[in-house]
């Protein structure tokens, strides 16, 4: 069985550096059967040359790898990528740690004497390619995945290595095919934006260039992540907006999933008609209300050659008199409409029904910010507010959205609604009131997190669940009274809410979560009711106020935290100022005395 040994493998690694091939072989064979091996050979496939990579693969290296239990993160597992020209794109992937040596174009011995110490250069490319070759002719006795090199070495600009690993059959998998072309989130897809944002600017264009002849006709996903990887002000990035890139991304890019507003205002901004004049060829400015809001936009921003080719492309392409006449008559429809009727409602709610007929609103697309959600749309009455319903955090939301979320200080919920969904109000941070209807059963997980300005909640005794991260980083919020009828107060229900003094807890609760009021720094006193039989871990951490705290006969179990090397952390942990009062002989106080926590006795009624 092969053995893991940090010295063996630094001996082993030390050997590559600093003696023959022969030399090699010998020390290899004397240390015995290693496991991961991968960094020594790719020492020799950087910095060394072809015969010190065959001894290592004929002593039995390859690039697999384990890792050991203790072994940090010395070695990593990408050491396959040692042929590659290291540039700031692979850098920049997850994989490669800047603080490894290894990833430069040069190496330093420093192992041996300091009068000794050897400084070791990248290999030239031609000896990198043979390289390439053998391992590819050994694939799989070396654990190389030849197709995965074969993306980083387009990504790398080694195109030399690029073209020796196509000959041998290499390409693009069917999963990283599916993963630049096919819409959703992973890994991989982040990965390739970074890397695509470290790329030079000389670099960018052939380097996806040459992707894109791998992508099967296929274009590559597009996402917000595209467009902050090409253009991104605060870094003096704008690259985007070189009219040649510009239009790459647009043809190779897919285009239904484009902001087009967003790319056009930032054309805009960079003043650059090329750039306006490739969108108008695409028809991107065929839409009066989009052109119109285009040309308000540049004349706005004092932007004066952009706003001349937009008035001239109006002047050249538009019925301005058919124009007029449609916009008169959509103004007389909105001006009769029934502002109750589904249709003006579909405005500015989505929704959706549910099997009992019933209207779930999963979306706010109005403008206003004080709000009142309808009772009804159409015949249908509104039952429940879908998760992320108003949530300035909800996915895919574009920038202004996000703004005008944030900026929501009221909402009047119906006496109708039975449940509030997952993050329906997370992240509206300027949330002053909001009411929960009496027939309200369910308030999910994170539904009121990061309300900033929130001050009081009162929830209703119909209310028998909460969610975790419900109220967490409601730094406002002062008074929670919570209903009888909850049986748990779950993770970090009140996490971080630093104004909070008055805290209520019914005695139908019989858990409380870990960390439910930690970091609540406001909070002097806490009743802890009988029933409540289990406290999770920094329930109350870091209330640095608290004073009192009562636990109940009822507590059987109390877990603590403990992490690595660090100190054990009570469920009171930072919290130096406080007293508990506990039954005499209970379980409460057997655990204050295992923790050294200040305690009394609690007397008798």
């Amino acid at each position: 069985m092969a053995e893991y040994s940090r010295a063996k493998l630094e001996t082993l690694e030390n050997a590559v550096l600093t003696k023959s091939p022969n030399e090699v072989s010998a020390v290899f064979k004397q240390l015995g059967n290693l496991m991961n091996t991968a960094r020594a050979l790719g020492l020799a496939c950087r910095f060394k040359g072809l015969p010190y990579v065959r001894a290592l693969v004929e002593g039995g290296a390859d690039f697999s790898y384990t890792r050991p239990s203790g072994a940090g993160g010395y070695y990593t597992i990408f050491y396959w990528l040692a042929p590659l020209n290291i540039n700031e794109a692979l850098r920049k992937g997850f994989f490669v740690d800047i603080r490894d040596g290894f990833f430069t174009d040069s190496v330093r011995n420093t192992s041996i004497r300091r009068n000794e110490i050897k400084s070791f250069t990248v290999l030239p490319m031609e000896q990198r390619t043979e390289i390439v070759k053998y391992l590819c002719k050994n694939r799989e006795k070396v654990c190389l995945d030849i197709d995965e090199l074969f993306y980083y070495s387009i990504m790398s600009g080694s195109k030399p290595i690029t073209k020796i690993l196509k000959e041998y059959g290499a390409g693009l998998s069917e999963k990283r095919l599916k993963e630049l072309t096919d819409s959703g989130r992973d890994y991989h897809w982040t990965e390739f934006c970074y890397m695509m944002e470290a790329l030079e600017d000389k670099e960018c264009i052939p380097v996806l260039s040459r992707l894109a002849e791998e992508l099967d006709g296929k274009t590559f996903r597009y996402t917000d992540s595209v467009f902050w990887a090409n253009y991104n002000t605060y870094n003096n990035r704008t690259r985007l907006y070189d009219p040649k890139l510009f239009k790459f991304v647009l043809e190779y890019f897919n285009q239904k999933k484009m902001n087009k507003k967003q790319l056009m205002t930032g054309a805009i901004n960079e003043n650059s008609v090329e750039c306006l004049r490739i969108c108008a060829k695409l028809g991107w400015l065929d839409m009066p209300r989009k052109r119109d809001e285009m040309i308000k936009y540049a004349s706005d921003n004092e932007k004066t050659e952009c706003t001349a080719f937009l008035l001239d492309f109006k002047n050249r392409t538009a019925d301005l008199k058919a124009e007029r006449e449609k916009a008169e008559k959509k103004m007389m429809r909105e001006l009769n409409a029934d502002p109750n009727s589904v249709t003006e409602l579909r405005k500015i709610w989505g929704f959706e029904e549910r099997e009992d007929g019933a209207v779930v609103i999963t979306r706010y697309k109005g403008k206003r910010t004080e709000i009142e959600v309808p009772e009804k749309i159409g015949n249908m009455t509104v039952r429940e507010i879908g998760d992320n319903a108003f949530s300035a955090e909800a996915p895919r939301l574009r920038t202004e959205q996000i703004g005008l979320r944030q900026n929501i200080t009221q909402i009047t919920l119906p006496e109708t609604v039975e449940a509030v969904g997952d993050n329906a109000f997370s992240g509206c941070s300027n949330l002053r009131k909001v009411n929960i209807p009496e027939g309200v059963k369910k308030i999910g997980a994170y539904a009121f997190s990061s309300c900033l300005k929130l001050g009081e909640i009162k929830i209703p005794p119909s209310v028998k669940e909460i969610g975790k991260w419900a109220f967490a980083s409601c730094t406002s919020i002062f008074s929670a009274e919570l209903p009888d009828g909850i049986a748990e107060i779950g993770e970090n229900t009140f996490y971080r809410c630093i104004a909070l003094k008055n805290l209520s807890i019914p005695n139908t609760v019989t858990k409380i979560g870990k960390q439910a009021f930690q970091l609540c720094i406001s909070l002097e006193k806490a009743i802890i009711p009988e029933g409540v039989g289990e406290i999770e871990s920094a329930a109350f951490a870091g209330c640095k106020k608290l004073k009192s705290v009562l636990l109940p006969l009822s507590v059987k179990k109390i877990k603590n935290y403990k992490y690595k090397d660090q100190e054990t952390q009570t469920i009171f942990y930072m919290d130096n100022d406080l007293t508990v009062t506990v039954p005499e002989k209970s379980y409460a106080e057997k655990y204050c005395k295992r923790n050294n926590i200040r305690y009394m006795i609690k007397e008798q009624d």
